[in-house]
């Protein structure tokens, strides 16, 4: 089945709310997810790599590409607790350039993944993913994720950001 095109919301890192409204409504859900475009100066932009390096290389994209996702509702039992019928908790992701080590390089940067916040995944190649506490403001949870993709990001970004919104 095709994904539908997503919707689109432009702001700025600097004011975030049209972005913020729109995941409260699709926490509210536990569905879909969005990614987060960074906008950049297209002289900031390295010529793309070759069709074999970029296979074989061991590294994101120049550009970061931040996703985040509310928890999905199961049906289920939990395999953690046993309990029927749980929500997994949010998670978002920056997939990025910078090589391996990206948590450790947001804790020198000023970027910790906060307390409480739990690391899934931190590659090379496939990115940073991180599980967020349910209760952990929608703003907070932004703030974060655009930190944390300029930081990791191998250009420039200019502040301002698209976000591409998938409804499931």
């Amino acid at each position: 089945m095709p994904l539908d095109e997503p919707d689109y919301v432009e702001f700025t890192a600097d004011d975030p709310a049209a972005v913020v409204a729109v995941m409260e409504l699709m926490a509210a859900g536990h569905e879909g997810w969005i990614n987060f475009e960074p906008a950049v100066l297209i002289d900031d932009v390295p010529p793309p790599r070759s069709g074999l390096g970029a296979l074989l290389s061991g590294r994101g994209p120049d550009v970061p590409l931040a996703t985040w996702a509310p928890g999905e509702s199961r049906k289920g039992r939990s395999r953690r607790s046993g309990h029927p019928g749980h929500t997994e908790p949010p998670t978002v992701g920056v997939q990025h350039g910078s090589g391996p080590g990206a948590r450790a390089r947001l804790a020198e940067g000023g970027r910790a993944v906060p307390d409480g916040w739990v690391v899934l995944q931190d590659h090379s190649k496939k990115g940073l993913v991180v599980a967020v506490p349910p209760a952990a403001p929608h703003a907070d949870v932004v703030d974060w994720l655009l930190g944390a993709s300029a930081l990791l990001s191998q250009v420039p970004l200019t502040g301002r950001w698209r976000a591409a919104v998938y409804s499931t």
